[in-house]
């Protein structure tokens, strides 16, 4: 992949590129539809005020979600290898890691809970800016959606505004340009929902991307690559679901707040493994 090629410093910067495009559909859907060519009526401002409160939500969890430590486990806790459980050891960070914890290559630290290595954000998502991550996807698909809707409601206006030009010149390509991105719009923001909706799944079944990483690879292989029974930590959609976003429903869309637990001890339910063997000694 290019991203592996660039040099450290432009990898930094990946926050700020995003934050430069989300920041130029917006200005260039406010000025060439909404100034331009919007009839303004009460449905149009409505969805502009919305749009634009979506737009500040995505920098502010953009921001929350870059430069908020994911769950780094400090170094210096250093234990002698245990061959018997080679995979809660970490030989880069020597440390015996928590269950649940996984060593990124990139950050060349161990993340508790990690879900995954963004570039977009220069951060590994982990524990502590899972919730981050998901609301920017939120507030992308939202802010997405509403500009669709919006280019919906001036499509006709827009198609006509590229005809007005007789000639091939710079004019007639702009509007031809305008009307592109906001077509497109509407396909990318279906887009974006589902990419929201698949890592909302994962939350509301208590696991990460890594974790259906590996499930998918013991279906295929019909090997146990996990020590530990994922499915012991799904303890139900609203306990999931407050774990990383909390029990204030009114901070529920807002980046702020840290998950319900420490990484380090998680609350489990009985295995089925557990389960069929507690089944077994009472028919005993």
């Amino acid at each position: 992949m290019f991203y592996d090629f660039m040099p450290q410093v432009l990898k930094k910067q990946f926050p700020l590129i995003l934050a430069f495009l989300i920041l130029l559909i917006y200005l260039t859907f406010v000025y060439f539809v909404f100034v331009q060519i919007s009839k303004k009526t009460l449905i149009e401002w409505v969805i502009f005020y919305m749009g634009t409160f979506s737009v500040y939500m995505i920098f502010w969890s953009l921001y929350k979600a870059s430069t908020i430590e994911p769950g780094f486990i400090p170094k210096n806790t250093m234990v002698e290898h245990d061959e018997t459980q080679p995979q809660n050891y970490c030989l880069s960070c020597r440390i015996r890691r928590p269950e649940r914890s996984h060593h990124c290559s990139k950050c060349q630290r161990c993340i508790l809970n990690m879900d995954h290595h963004c570039i977009w954000t220069s951060n590994c998502i982990g524990l502590y800016n899972r919730k981050y991550f998901i609301l920017i996807l939120f507030w992308g698909s939202l802010g997405m959606f509403l500009a669709s809707i919006f280019g919906l409601i001036n499509l006709s206006a827009l198609w006509n505004k590229i005809w007005e030009y007789d000639s091939l010149d710079f004019n007639k390509v702009w509007a031809g340009f305008i009307f592109f991105i906001v077509f497109s719009q509407f396909f990318n923001s279906f887009g974006l929902y589902y990419f929201f909706w698949i890592n909302f799944k994962l939350i509301i079944i208590n696991i990460g991307t890594l974790d259906q990483l590996i499930l998918e690879i013991e279906a295929q292989s019909k090997r146990k690559y996990s020590r530990n029974d994922l499915t012991v930590y799904d303890l139900g959609f609203w306990y999931n679901f407050q774990f990383y976003f909390g029990k204030n429903p009114f901070l529920w869309l807002i980046p702020v707040g840290i998950p319900l637990g420490d990484g380090y001890h998680w609350d489990k339910k009985v295995s089925s493994r557990e389960m069929s063997g507690k089944d077994l000694n009472i028919m005993e």
